[in-house]
């Protein structure tokens, strides 16, 4: 235990003087990411701005002058920390067989996912199939219908809906996440039932708990009204039984 513990310790020390050795590089890519997320961020805003996501009688306002800088800011930091991530895990992948403490790791490894390459590949594009209807229910659907909602909802008392900048933006970006992550939901379900950490009959046992859970989840990311709760948390329903059924037809078992 206390090997392993040293262990960990040391490779953890390797990668420290790796980043450190690679700090120039890392910052070089940082700075370059953020030049450019500044510039795609003004496009990116810019767009929704533009878009028919805005009902009519609703307004996005501006309640300071460095608001506009500072959302464009936060979206380029947001780029540039993902692709800095992405880089340093690249370099340390490609140079660890180079480092004596992480030569033996890299070696199990490589071993470790070598079989499960095809599978990987196969993993990465469902994803980005399922990502891409996840963004095109929500722009199609959810969005429009929940604005058209609050707008006429607030309309209904004499209200004139307005936006802030910031939070019309956090409004749009988190329920298309929302979407993206429950268009995942065959995926998880078939990846656990593919290890065996749950079988189906346990999913079907537990149905009451799980849409509670995923209303909770519609509460977190949407407004807390029923067309809200429902946008969201009735893809995960309709996903999850249509997975149950498709892999009762298809198992072997």
């Amino acid at each position: 235990m206390r090997s392993k513990e040293v262990e960990s310790f040391e490779i953890l020390r390797v990668l420290g003087e790796q980043i450190r050795v690679r700090i120039g590089l890392l910052a070089f890519v940082g700075i370059l990411c953020i030049s450019i997320g500044y510039i795609l961020a003004g496009e990116g805003v810019q767009w929704l701005l533009s878009s028919s996501f805005l009902p009519d009688g609703a307004k996005v306002v501006v309640l300071h002058p460095l608001e506009v800088v500072l959302l464009r800011l936060r979206i380029a930091g947001y780029l540039a920390l993902t692709v800095i991530v992405i880089v340093l895990s690249i370099d340390v992948l490609l140079r660890g067989r180079r480092v004596d403490s992480l030569r033996e790791s890299a070696s199990d490894l490589s071993i470790s996912i070598q079989p499960h390459v095809g599978t990987a590949i196969v993993v990465f594009f469902s994803m980005f199939g399922l990502s891409i209807l996840g963004v095109f229910y929500s722009f199609e659907f959810v969005i429009p219908l929940l604005l058209e909602y609050l707008t006429s909802d607030a309309a209904s008392v004499g209200l004139t809906t307005t936006w802030q900048l910031e939070a019309w933006a956090g409004f749009i970006v988190s329920l298309t996440g929302a979407s993206v992550l429950v268009f995942q939901t065959p995926l998880v379900i078939l990846a656990l039932l593919r290890r065996e950490l749950v079988s189906r009959e346990s999913i079907s046992s537990r149905r009451r708990e799980i849409w509670f859970v995923t209303v909770a989840f519609s509460a977190f990311v949407s407004p807390p009204d029923p067309l809200s709760l429902l946008l969201v948390a009735l893809p995960v329903i309709v996903l999850m039984e249509g997975t149950l059924i498709l892999d009762s037809l298809f198992s072997n078992d």
